[in-house]
Formats: C-alpha cells, sequence, structure tokens
C-alpha cells in the first residue's frame, strides 16, 4: 500500500499522455495554499463536461476528460505548475489535441490564516485539428481562489474564480476571427484521505463567447470533475 499513490498518479499521467480530449479543463483542481520550499505534488483524474451553444443551438457533452498536473515549491507563498491539458474552444468544427500549460501561484495571506487567497497567472499551448489541418492555438488567463480550512485534518472548501482567452493565430481570419473568452467560477472539496493522498471534486459553470472561421459562437459549459493528489515528500517518507 505504500507505493499505491505512486503507482496511481503515474497510471493516471500516462492517460493523459494518450488521450485524445475534446474540451479543456478550466477547473482549478487546486486551492489557495501553496506547496513547500523544494517539495513537489501531484494530481490526476478524470470528469465530464457539458457545454450550451447559443448560437447555433446545440447541446454537446464531452464524457471523459483526462487531467495531470505537478507543482513545485519556490518560496513558502510562491509555487509553479505545469500541466497536460488542451486548449479551451466550445466548437465542434475545432478538434482540440492534448496540449500543455505553465502557470506561477502567488499566496496573499500568512500562511497560518484560517482564509487563504491566491492569485495564479499562466499560458496554454495546443496544436488544434481544423479541416484536419494543424494550428497553434494559445491561451493565457488567470485565476482567483479562496480557501477555508474546515477540519484539523486539512480539508479545504475552495472557491475559484477563472478568466481565459484562447486564441488561433494561424488559422484563417487570425485571431480576430478565432477565439473563445471565457469566465466563470467553481468550487471545490479538498479531503486528506491520509498524509500523502487527498481527493479533490470539483464544479463549475464558464459562460464562453468567441468565434470560429470569423462566426460568432457563444455558449455556457459545465464542468464536473475529481483528481487525486499526491505530495512527493509524505510519499518518500513512506518508502
Amino acid at each position: 500500500m505504500k507505493y499505491f499513490s505512486i503507482v496511481v498518479t503515474f497510471i493516471l499521467i500516462w492517460v493523459c499522455n494518450i488521450q485524445k480530449l475534446n474540451a479543456q479543463w478550466v477547473l482549478n483542481f487546486g486551492t489557495a495554499y501553496t506547496v513547500s520550499p523544494k517539495d513537489f505534488a501531484f494530481i490526476s483524474g478524470t470528469g465530464g463536461q457539458f457545454t450550451f451553444i447559443k448560437n447555433t443551438p446545440s447541446t454537446n457533452f464531452t464524457p471523459f476528460l483526462a487531467h495531470a498536473g505537478i507543482r513545485y515549491g519556490l518560496t513558502k507563498n510562491i509555487d509553479i505548475g505545469y500541466r497536460l491539458c488542451t486548449v479551451a474552444l466550445p466548437y465542434s468544427s475545432a478538434g482540440p489535441t492534448l496540449g500543455s500549460a505553465v502557470d506561477l501561484k502567488l499566496r496573499l495571506t500568512n500562511q497560518n490564516a484560517n482564509w487563504q487567497l491566491c492569485v495564479v497567472s499562466g499560458i496554454g499551448l495546443a496544436y488544434i485539428s481544423i479541416l484536419n489541418t494543424q494550428k497553434t492555438a494559445w491561451s493565457p488567463g488567470g485565476l482567483m481562489s479562496l480557501s477555508k480550512k474546515l477540519s484539523k485534518k486539512g480539508s479545504l472548501l475552495t472557491f475559484n474564480a477563472r478568466i481565459l482567452k484562447t486564441v488561433i493565430p494561424t488559422a484563417a481570419e487570425g485571431s480576430s476571427g478565432n477565439y473563445v473568452n471565457i469566465i466563470g467560477g467553481s468550487i471545490s472539496y479538498l479531503n486528506n484521505l491520509n498524509k500523502v493522498i487527498a481527493i479533490i471534486p470539483e464544479i463549475g459553470l464558464f459562460n464562453m463567447n468567441g468565434k470560429i472561421n470569423n462566426v460568432q459562437t457563444n455558449g455556457i459549459g459545465l464542468q464536473v470533475g475529481v483528481v487525486l493528489k499526491v505530495d512527493w515528500k509524505e510519499a518518500k517518507n513512506k518508502l
């Protein structure tokens, strides 16, 4: 059992690498706390997304979205993260493939405060298939998280507010005709199963406004997911 957390993490990361996805996790799957200096934390899991498009009216459902990430503590209030994900595009005509994103988290509150507040800034890169042609897509974005400790075991309730923009500068009509703006929020609950592993379910609602091939497409996206979080330093101590 002492190897369980490490084995599960790397299996799920491998699954993420081989999946072809049809949407991006806009969910955070994190808290306002930062990873301890020189320590690593891993997340890996899955979920689903509903997209309700207003123009032209349609409803899309993606039943499986894999997700994985790693964070490293730089200081007691700053850490850096890397995620395997796809660029967010709510269009059936554009098929995103697996991409990646990096971000920097800054905690704004004292580490002993009951309420923790942080801001995150990052950017993602992926290659989008439009009419069987690969196009480069970029996704800069920002996030604010507010976490409240609920128990002595460290269970946390986190409220997230996110803004994200995706552009495809290499597509016909360029960035002005191929983009999406996403804004919304989510709620997550972190429950520590033990010192090594925590489980984090999350639900979020997001407004999507953009264009593909210069045609306006707006809609609402609902995401639900769950990940496992593994603390590397605690895992090594169990070996």
